[in-house]
């Protein structure tokens, strides 16, 4: 029947034969279902109250000798199941509206009676739990298909269900509705959706300022498990009042409520199940409350379910103190005497390495016992050892893309911290670069100074700076771009100090030479570099027959990047024979 559907509706078929198998499939489901013959009064059907979650088994049964419902369900799911396709699914949208009309005397299958768990096992639930052939199902699939998946969401729900529980019941939601963060992200601060939706309860931007959420360059509070959770609520309960449905709720949250209000319409009822039978709703929402029915169930008997030996994570535990300002995690880390890997993992709305730029006492969580100490280290933290800024001088061909390449940071960092709202720049002006702390002083960039005239702008720093070289063994999996994040240094730098030009192939067991900054025993101040300093020296070259960006970068050991920076080059310039190019090493 199915290969049969699909070959009738073929692009090459033509239009009028397709129209002539529709009206008569149309003519033999009216024949089946006794409406043509006569044989069905409609007033005869048990009629189910939509109010009702719970089917009457007698429902079930079969209304007339001449009608077998388990064919004609398995029929229409199978042809549900069928490739979408523009002629067969008006036709069966087309089913569904006359389905609609006629909603309260459709029976349900054997196996979509819904029975009250609640009733059956041992366990209390304050949701309305129900069985059905769909729940069971998720129930299966999760212990067997997705047993690794939910043995991690299981082990990381620990940590944050209870502080999730007990804001649900400030907003007299049912706390179960906390597992539908295991549907959403599996109890992750940082899913992130095709959709764009982020964070654990998995809100994109729009509804997420709708509901107080910042979001900015900064600081992403949907990956705020705390303030995310307050959103949540608030919006299930804006949901609850619209639809007075827990189950419509729930999947208002995953479809969006003006979906919802529309397959209420459309088929004429308020019940979740009797909607799910139709293709209104995506199968994501269909299978939405199913799937958090059995989450709910195997999280509060795991072991019923095969779900044995779960390590569960430490609860969400913190102290919290102000910063005022930006302020770098290390700096942080140290006034807490805790690792920043800690402090990353209780503030994961945090999108950089520091706190934001022009906020006064920015709470800020770190590990439960230190919050007394840390704010009394703060107090007395130098401003130079919170956070450091460079200034940067707009040339001719730069671009906020190439400058925050450059110095390692975004381009949302540099327009929030100069009050810049495009993308335009002019030459000439100033810009200040957040340069992060490491190792208890700044990075220092080893970028060549090439401004001509004048003093030439360094990090600001408590301290003077030598260089350090030493020697990284390449492993299985590097590559430059991680090398160089892993240790705070620029791509082009690598390729310059191992005289690489502008390749980016590397081998493992390969030796790279790194130059990093380092403060030495004596002090002397960073700043302006005074005119007595010894300077980069220029050097003109005129290009040969055959020279090439890359030939000059090998001749001279110098990046490519730099030779395009010194000359405002572009990536797709041509170089000629007598050209004068400008270098400083």
């Amino acid at each position: 029947m199915i290969e049969f559907l699909k070959y009738t509706f073929r692009p090459t078929i033509p239009p009028i034969c397709r129209l002539c198998f529709c009206l008569l499939l149309f003519s033999i489901s009216l024949s089946c279902s006794g409406i043509r013959s006569g044989s069905l009064d409609r007033g005869s059907l048990p009629v189910r109250s939509e109010s009702s979650l719970i089917p009457d088994d007698d429902s079930c049964q079969c209304l007339s000798d001449g009608i077998d419902w388990e064919d004609n369900v398995w029929l229409a799911d199978a042809l549900f199941e069928l490739e979408d396709d523009s002629t067969l699914t008006v036709f069966l949208d087309y089913l569904e509206d006359m389905g609609a009309s006629v909603s309260g005397t459709l029976p349900e299958t054997a196996a979509d009676v819904e029975i009250e768990t609640q009733a059956r096992t041992g366990a209390r639930y304050h949701f309305p739990i129900v069985m059905n052939a769909k729940v069971r199902h998720f129930i299966s699939y999760f212990s067997t298909v997705q047993n690794r998946f939910m043995h991690r969401s299981l082990a990381r729900s620990h940590r944050y269900l209870g502080m999730m529980r007990k804001i649900l019941r400030e907003h007299d939601i049912p706390e179960e509705l906390a597992y539908m963060v295991l549907i959403e992200s599996g109890f992750t601060t940082h899913a992130y959706s095709r959709a764009r939706a982020c964070g654990p309860w998995q809100f994109i931007s729009a509804t997420g300022r709708r509901y107080g959420l910042k979001i900015n360059s900064w600081v992403d509070e949907r990956r705020d498990p705390v303030k995310a959770t307050y959103a949540a609520a608030a919006y299930l309960c804006d949901l609850y009042t619209m639809f007075d449905s827990w189950y419509l709720a729930a999947a208002a949250y995953n479809a969006g409520e003006g979906k919802i209000q529309r397959a209420m319409r459309r088929h004429k009822t308020d019940n979740f199940w009797h909607m799910a039978r139709f293709r209104y709703l995506k199968r994501e929402t269909r299978e939405y409350i199913p799937k958090l029915l059995a989450a709910i169930m195997i999280a509060k008997e795991p072991e019923k379910y095969g779900f044995t030996d779960i390590e569960y994570q430490e609860p969400f535990t913190f102290d919290l103190v102000s910063v005022d300002d930006a302020t770098d995690l290390k700096a942080l880390a140290w006034a807490a005497e805790a690792r920043v890997e800690d402090i990353r993992k209780l503030n994961p709305e945090l999108t950089y390495w520091c706190t934001p730029p022009k906020v006064k006492k920015y709470e800020l969580r770190v590990p439960r016992g230190s919050g007394s100490r840390c704010q009394s280290a703060l107090v007395n933290l130098p401003p130079e050892k919170r956070i450091t800024f460079r200034k940067h001088r707009i040339r001719r061909g730069d671009t906020l893309s190439t400058i925050a390449r450059r110095y390692h940071t975004g381009v949302g960092q540099i327009k929030e911290l100069n009050g810049l709202h495009g993308h335009q720049i002019r030459a000439g002006r100033d810009l200040l670069i957040p340069v992060r702390v490491a190792g208890g002083g700044p990075v220092v960039f080893d970028s060549q100074i090439y401004k001509s005239g004048g003093p030439a702008i360094l990090a600001y720093s408590p301290s003077g700076y030598s260089r350090k070289t030493t020697r990284y063994r390449v492993r299985k999996g590097d590559s430059l771009w991680k090398i160089a994040r892993r240790y705070n240094l620029r791509v082009a730098d690598l390729q310059r100090w191992n005289g690489m030009g502008r390749s980016i192939v590397i081998k493992p067991g390969q030796r790279l030479k790194l130059v990093s900054a380092i403060v030495p025993q004596k002090k002397e101040r960073v700043g302006v570099r005074k005119k007595s300093a010894k300077r980069a020296r220029k050097e003109v070259v005129t290009l040969r027959k055959g020279d090439s960006l890359w030939r000059i970068s090998r001749r001279y050991k110098v990046a490519v990047a730099d030779l395009e920076r010194w000359n405002n080059l572009q990536a797709k310039t041509i170089l000629q024979p007598g050209q004068r190019l400008i270098l400083y090493r």
